[in-house]
C-alpha cells in the first residue's frame, strides 16, 4: 500500500511504522508523501480511536535522507516544498485530528524525527534512545513545526540549544524537560506501549479530542475565547453516550466501558 511505511488497522488502533531500516529510515520525498496519505486516512476515518507512530529496525529515524540531498545538491532547491507541504500536511494532521497520537521511539531519532514525534500527544521511549536536532550539523534550519513546538515543549533557551548546536542527548534529558513523556527499559518498550495503545483505544475518545484540541490552540488563544471554548467542549461531551457511561459507573463504582461515541 506504501513504499516506505507499513500501515496497520487492529481493535481500533492504527499503526503507522517507518519503514526504511536499512536506511535508518531517513525521511524523503516518497516518505513525506506516504505519510500525508497515511495521516489523511487516519483522520478520516472514525473506528480508529488511536494512533501509534514508530520505526522498524534498530531505530526511529535518523532524519532527512542526506544522500538524497547530496544527489539533488545542484538542482536545490527545486522541490523542496512539495516535500515540505507534504511533511507539513502530515503534522497538522497529527495535530488536529480527533484522536490521541503516540510516538513510541527507539535508537535514534534525528532532525525531522525530532518534528513529527513533537506533533504527538504522547511519547514513549526505550530508555538507550538519543536525540539530536541535527539541522545545523548540515547548515540548514529546522522543518516539520519543530522551531514552533520545542519552544512550547521545552521552553526557548533549551530549544535553540538543541537547534543551534545538535548536540546528542539522551532519553532521560528528553524527560527532564518534558519533551517525552515516559522512558522504559528497551525490551519493555514494545509491551509498554502495547498497553498504552490499548488504554486510549478503550478510553473516551469524544473527551480526548475536545482536550486535544483545547490544549494545541490555547496557545493561540486569549483567556476569555479559551474559556468559552472550555465550556463548549464540556457542553459537547455532556451529551455523549461516553460521558453517561463514565458518570453511571462512577456512581455505581463500577469500570466504565467507553465506546468512543
Amino acid at each position: 500500500m506504501f513504499e516506505t511505511l507499513l500501515f496497520d488497522i487492529k481493535n481500533n488502533i492504527a499503526t503507522i511504522t517507518f519503514n526504511r531500516p536499512e536506511l535508518m529510515n531517513c525521511f524523503n520525498k516518497q516518505m513525506s508523501i506516504d505519510l500525508q496519505h497515511a495521516t489523511d486516512q487516519v483522520r478520516a476515518d472514525p473506528s480508529i480511536r488511536a494512533l501509534l507512530i514508530n520505526g522498524a529496525g534498530k531505530l526511529f529515524m535518523a532524519g532527512g535522507d542526506i544522500q538524497f540531498f547530496s544527489e539533488k545538491l545542484d538542482t536545490m532547491p527545486a522541490g523542496v516544498m512539495e516535500i515540505v507541504r507534504a511533511l507539513n500536511a502530515s503534522i497538522i494532521n497529527l495535530m488536529q485530528m480527533p484522536k490521541p497520537v503516540v510516538a513510541s521511539v527507539h535508537g535514534s531519532v534525528a532532525g525531522v524525527g525530532i518534528s513529527i514525534m513533537s506533533a504527538c500527544d504522547l511519547v514513549i521511549a526505550a530508555d538507550h534512545t538519543k536525540f539530536t536536532m541535527a539541522y545545523s550539523g548540515i547548515g540548514i534550519s529546522p522543518d516539520g513545526g519543530a522551531s514552533y513546538l520545542l519552544p512550547k515543549l521545552v521552553g526557548t533557551k533549551k530549544a535553540m540549544e538543541w537547534i543551534l548546536l545538535s548536540d546528542l542527548f539522551d532519553a532521560q534529558t528528553a524527560h527532564s524537560f518534558g519533551l517525552i513523556n515516559f522512558v522504559v527499559p528497551s525490551d519493555q518498550l514494545a509491551n509498554e506501549t502495547q498497553h498504552l495503545m490499548i488504554r486510549l483505544a478503550n478510553g473516551p475518545t469524544q473527551s480526548y479530542s475536545h482536550a486535544k484540541r483545547l490544549v494545541n490552540y490555547s496557545w493561540q488563544n486569549t483567556l476569555e475565547t479559551h474559556l468559552e471554548q472550555e465550556g463548549r467542549a464540556f457542553e459537547a461531551c455532556s451529551v455523549t453516550q461516553d460521558f453517561k457511561i463514565g458518570v453511571t459507573g462512577f456512581v455505581r463504582k463500577n469500570k466504565p466501558e467507553f465506546i468512543g461515541k
